[in-house]
């Protein structure tokens, strides 16, 4: 899967639960940044802590 299907996919979910599209935006650029920033592993890592 690429970034961008990724983001596509967390876009739609965001938008099935009544996220507004500005904070959609927002979050969509802040996964693009985070591609460039953190391994998989990292990011796994993070997420599973953080839930």
């Amino acid at each position: 899967m690429t970034n961008e299907e990724a983001i596509s996919y967390a876009v739609l979910a965001l938008k099935n639960t009544g996220i507004d599209k500005k904070k959609i935006q927002q979050v969509a650029n802040e996964m693009r940044w985070l591609f460039d920033m953190l391994t998989e592993e990292e990011a796994v890592s993070s997420a599973e802590k953080f839930l």
